[in-house]
């Protein structure tokens, strides 16, 4: 039975053709000073030129800081929070993927923080000011213009720890879509955004909700959508319909339409945070070898759900007599789709063993390896993770 929920979706989506031209009246509403955040990568020179001439069309003085990686850096965190302090700034845009998204809504909340941020409790309310924030995205994927968390990597201690913060208070105020940004992208990079977003449906989708069918159809919905224009848009990068598609359903996941009233789930994207942390790999990459191996070791929890999840999307045939073919077959499926998208399915494809698995377990379950667990619905200790780390091998 659906759960009683409030739903809140406070932010302001501009989604289409040339809509990253429309950013500076969108900063001028909150301030006349921005802190304009990118990453590193030459291919962003062009889009941040548009910018910048829409900031000073609109009389927005702007300061840079770009050089966020992958995985985004606490150590540029605190330099942001020292530029915002020092030139008294009063929006921050961040223009990029997840990445550059996570480092600018640490800033915005971090410049005031009373104590330091990376302390800041993971599901606790902040009190201190907050500074308005907005996005020109680069990369769908991540979901994070809709969401109410952020992902940040301490480069401070040895070795670097990644977690995931969650705040009301991390939610852009305006978001910025433009589909034909994204046909530049690596089609490494194409790929992972959108196995990001499958798994986002997939972590919403085994809910312990019964009879959710509204959130299985959308879940469903998504996830083909996603799985049908990917491999349009890896062979056609500059077909609009294609990475339209997949801009408009990328943050559907994360939106709070999509989950309020069923008990999600979110356990592969914790057992995952602690190898792209330790090995600075890529979050879909990951995400593309954990999703599969955590089916093969979860899916007799319910078995009818990931049974019609197995038919519905990957392509495998029901056979009610034996279920758990079909679920097999799905995620063989599932595999076959990844590589051929140019995804691994396997940590040893890309020079990962077996070494540091407690390690990385502990690390998903705080340390706590006795009452530590990931994951709402298919709640996984230290144990089962490792499990499922060796499956993922």
């Amino acid at each position: 039975m659906l759960q009683n929920y409030v739903q809140y979706n406070p932010e302001k989506i501009i989604f289409g053709k040339g809509t990253e031209c429309q950013v500076g009246q969108e900063v001028a509403r909150y301030s006349k000073t921005c802190l304009l955040h990118y990453d590193g990568g030459d291919y962003i020179n062009p889009l941040l030129d548009r910018i910048r001439q829409s900031l000073k069309d609109a009389g927005v003085t702007f300061y840079e800081l770009g050089g966020v990686e992958p995985n985004p850096r606490l150590t540029l965190v605190r330099k942001g929070i020292e530029m915002v302090k020092e030139h008294n700034i009063g929006f921050v845009l961040a223009v990029g993927g997840g990445s550059t998204m996570d480092s600018a809504k640490f800033i915005s909340v971090g410049t005031y923080y009373d104590g330091d941020i990376w302390n800041h409790g993971r599901f606790a309310p902040i009190h201190t000011p907050i500074i308005p924030k907005g996005v020109v995205l680069t990369l769908p994927g991540t979901g994070s213009e809709v969401s109410t968390s952020a992902v940040i990597r301490n480069d401070e201690v040895d070795p670097e720890i990644k977690n995931c913060f969650f705040a009301e208070e991390f939610r852009f105020d305006f978001a910025i879509i433009n589909p034909e940004l994204t046909y530049t992208l690596p089609p490494s990079q194409t790929a992972a955004g959108a196995y990001d977003i499958i798994s986002h449906s997939m972590e919403d989708y085994f809910t312990s909700t019964e009879d959710a069918e509204y959130l299985w159809g959308v879940c469903e919905t998504v996830i083909n959508s996603v799985m049908k224009n990917v491999q349009i848009a890896l062979k056609d990068p500059t077909n609009y319909t294609a990475r339209a598609n997949i801009c408009r359903v990328a943050y559907v996941p994360l939106e709070d339409i999509m989950d309020r009233g069923t008990q999600y789930n979110f356990c592969v994207h914790n057992i995952e945070k602690p190898v792209t942390g330790t090995y600075h790999s890529t979050h879909g990459k990951i995400l593309a070898i954990m999703m599969p191996a955590w089916m093969k070791y979860c899916y007799k929890t319910n078995i009818p759900l990931f049974m019609r999840l197995c038919v519905n999307c990957f392509g495998a045939k029901p056979d009610y007599d034996h279920p758990e073919k079909t679920i097999m077959e799905g995620i063989r499926n599932l595999e076959h789709f990844t590589h051929d998208i140019g995804l691994p399915t396997r940590l040893s494809e890309i020079g990962i063993d077996d070494s540091k698995f407690e390690y990385l377990a502990d690390l998903a379950v705080w340390g706590d390896r006795e009452n530590g667990y990931v994951g709402q619905v298919t709640k996984m200790k230290f144990e089962d993770i490792i499990e499922i780390y060796k499956l993922a091998l």
